[in-house]
């Protein structure tokens, strides 16, 4: 029994900055199988960076970036128009065009990560929403662990000492007042 070749399904997320290309390319992807738009075929090559490449579509060629996008995207499916079925999480998203000249499409090239996301609603997510790290030296943190150890182990951390007092609840008879007090052995 050979093993049959199956059909693997692939999901890109592909930005195209120049408007006219994007409409060309949506029409060859709505255009039936036999018709000439949707021979226009689209080939995507990255030649010696996994970043940078080229996109040939329509007899031209347009510089591409893969950037990582703020946030992972859930894609879904449909086969009968009510039920949807998650099929994969895209992480990255196809930068195809653009100005070179642009400092923030320059910025976000070396910096690897689309700044915005792929809706409005994730325009500069990373700063809004999430935690920036904290900026703590390693000797405080190499202290407080020795500390946390210190503790663990029924001591108390340099320059403390513990005190520990037993201390009861008592109502004064008098006046019902009550307080908490050592208690006296």
């Amino acid at each position: 029994m050979a093993l049959e070749a199956k059909e693997v399904e692939e999901q890109y997320l592909l930005r195209v900055k120049d408007p006219a290309m994007a409409e060309q390319l949506r029409a060859a992807l709505r255009a039936a199988p036999g018709n000439p738009a949707a021979a226009a075929g689209a080939q995507l090559r990255f030649s010696d960076s996994d970043r940078q490449g080229v996109f040939a579509f329509g007899g031209r060629e347009w510089p591409v970036t893969v950037l990582n996008l703020p946030s992972v995207v859930e894609s879904y499916k449909t086969l009968d128009d009510t039920n949807l079925v998650k099929t994969t999480d895209i992480g990255q998203v196809l930068v195809v065009g653009g100005d070179p000249a642009d400092p923030q499409q320059a910025q976000e090239a070396a910096a690897g990560e689309a700044r915005d996301g792929v809706t409005p609603p994730m325009r500069n997510a990373r700063e809004r929403i999430f935690r920036r790290p904290i900026d703590v030296s390693p000797q405080v943190v190499q202290k407080v662990e020795m500390d946390l150890l210190t503790i663990l182990a029924g001591g108390a951390p340099e320059g403390l000492k513990f005190v520990d007092t037993e201390e009861e609840w008592v109502v004064d008879p008098a006046s019902g007042q009550g307080a908490w007090l050592p208690v006296k052995r």
